[in-house]
């Protein structure tokens, strides 16, 4: 691949805009901390919503209310993403209390992830080939982006579809949400989730056919070990508007960590060797119960991107 990139910011965000043919000299932060974010999924056992079966009463308990104030005391973190299975609703009440902790937390909202939710269990799927269910999705999108914008995201993370439907209905899906996503100063990226995008050349077709105005999130976590990990990453970079940093399983030895999914600071060195200067999404997702305090995984993958990142 021509890897042929263009750095620019826009709303805030270093996007890449993969047809241009240089780097731009932008300066980065003097604060590596200035590249971070940080989600809730991290958070998922706080949640009642996502509380796993292992932990029958939930301690600490969070809330989308709680996070903005939470991360930046914590970790200093003031850019953030919400997933969707965190939110109570899409009532305007509840989303102006949202937007006003974000606000008085001095924080910003970078993304918001939308699979589900709660009260919203519709399955979508952009690249159907049920014509009925492909516009059903796109209207689904919309209401999510619609959400996202009154928070003032700057970034909406859309699946692309679902495995084994189609690369070019997932094209044609984009190609109108881009011009409704950007009516409101939204960006969407794609993250290599679930669907057909988890094979690299199809989620560089799906981009690279939607033209600008799509970006990809790589993230570490979801390749997470595989034979083709890091030929994959470097496939997906290039076209990277935020990356998640997302680490999976670790082991505690006399309370220090260890992750032993993958070679997380590899991932990261990848990133900046191929010319990524935009925010870095601390994240972590295991498929089984692992018991270690969330403090402790967040400060590791801290540490580790402040170690490997300009």
């Amino acid at each position: 691949m021509n890897r042929r990139n263009f750095i620019f910011q826009s709303s805030g965000l270093v996007l890449t805009v993969w047809t241009a043919p240089t780097f731009a000299k932008i300066s980065l932060p003097k604060d590596k901390m200035d590249r971070l974010a940080m989600g809730t999924l991290l958070w998922r056992y706080q949640f009642k919503q996502t509380k796993p079966k292992e932990i029958p009463v939930v301690q600490n308990e969070l809330t989308l209310l709680d996070i903005p104030q939470h991360h930046r005391d914590k970790f200093g973190i003031k850019k953030l993403e919400f997933w969707s299975e965190h939110f109570e609703s899409l009532d305007p009440a509840y989303l102006s209390e949202v937007k006003s902790k974000i606000k008085s937390a001095g924080c910003e909202l970078l993304n918001v992830q939308f699979d589900g939710a709660p009260f919203d269990k519709k399955d979508y799927d952009l690249a159907s080939l049920d014509e009925d269910l492909r516009q059903a999705s796109l209207a689904h999108a919309k209401k999510w982006m619609d959400a996202s914008a009154f928070l003032g995201s700057k970034c909406v993370r859309v699946n692309p579809g679902h495995p084994k439907s189609s690369v070019d209905k997932s094209i044609a899906s984009f190609k109108e949400l881009i011009p409704y996503a950007k009516s409101r100063k939204l960006t969407i990226i794609t993250a290599n989730h679930f669907g057909l995008e988890t094979d690299p050349d199809k989620h560089v077709a799906v981009v690279k056919g939607a033209g600008p105005g799509l970006y990809t999130e790589p993230d570490f976590g979801n390749y997470n070990g595989a034979p083709t990990m890091y030929d994959s990453l470097a496939k997906i970079i290039p076209y990277a508007c935020v990356v998640s940093a997302k680490v999976v399983d670790f082991t505690e030895t006399n309370g220090k960590l260890e992750h032993t999914s993958y070679d997380f600071d590899r991932c990261v060195r990848l990133a900046e060797s191929l010319g990524f200067k935009g925010t870095y999404m601390v994240a972590q997702w295991s498929g089984q119960y692992q018991g270690i305090d969330n403090d402790k995984i967040a400060n590791w993958t801290i540490e580790h991107l402040k170690a490997n990142i300009a």
